[in-house]
């Protein structure tokens, strides 16, 4: 690492700093873990009140089946956005302990084609502004799992399929051949690579409302279908 930045930005000691190093943590955090959390809690929150019958007591107050659905989906976004935001926060913790306060930002991963390099300050609200991003455009795995969380099935069988489809969806899209070209734009996982764009030395920001508003409107459709086939049960036997 100390070799690499000093021979694209120079100054390892200036670079490689807590945002920098707080970066990385987050990358790799929620690369491996983010869908399993995000799947885990939203494939739990109907589909587990379903297995222990507490939808039926639920449902015996005067509230409609929609708005019970509404106010448990709003819960899992809100868990998504603080559990993504207690990462950064931690992991810019672990940076400043380790590194110290001040210095530059570097950004690089393969989805970002060129180096970004920023000033603590600009770095600092930079880092902010993608953690927040971040959070937003995880909407389809959480409506995904939802979704399989109104439909009469286990709880960890709704978390499975969330996790089996986000993967492939990973791996498909990131498959280097020509055949899969034309179809990339369509893959969940490369629109999710969306919060990167906050990321850009100039943030490209009709790449990011595009792909921002692709993703919401994922996630509203699977919250939708859920919210149907949550009509259509009998939650009384």
């Amino acid at each position: 690492m100390e070799s690499w930045i000093e021979r694209v930005a120079g100054g390892f000691d200036h670079y490689f700093s807590a945002l920098t190093l707080a970066f990385l943590i987050v990358v790799f955090t929620l690369i491996m873990l983010g869908a399993v959390f995000v799947s885990l809690i939203a494939g739990d929150i109907v589909a587990k009140e379903s297995e222990d019958g507490n939808l039926r007591l639920l449902l015996a107050r005067p509230i409609s089946r929609f708005r019970l659905l509404f106010v448990k989906f709003l819960s899992c976004q809100i868990y998504t956005t603080i559990l993504f935001l207690f990462v950064g926060i931690t992991a810019l913790l672990v940076g400043i302990i380790d590194r110290g306060w001040g210095g530059g930002f570097l950004v690089w991963t393969p989805t970002i084609p060129k180096i970004s390099l920023f000033e603590w300050n600009e770095g600092i609200i930079r880092y902010a502004l993608a953690i927040l991003g971040f959070s937003f455009i995880y909407l389809p795995v959480t409506g995904l799992a939802f979704m399989f969380s109104c439909f009469k099935i286990k709880p960890a069988a709704a978390t499975i399929i969330t996790v089996a489809i986000i993967v492939a969806d990973r791996i498909l899209s990131s498959i280097p051949l020509p055949a899969f070209e034309p179809y990339r734009e369509y893959f969940i996982t490369s629109r999710m690579d969306a919060w990167l764009l906050l990321l850009y030395q100039d943030i490209p920001w009709p790449r990011f409302f595009e792909a921002w508003v692709w993703l919401i409107g994922i996630g509203l459709s699977a919250f939708v279908v859920g919210w149907i086939a949550f009509e259509r049960r009998d939650v009384k036997s």
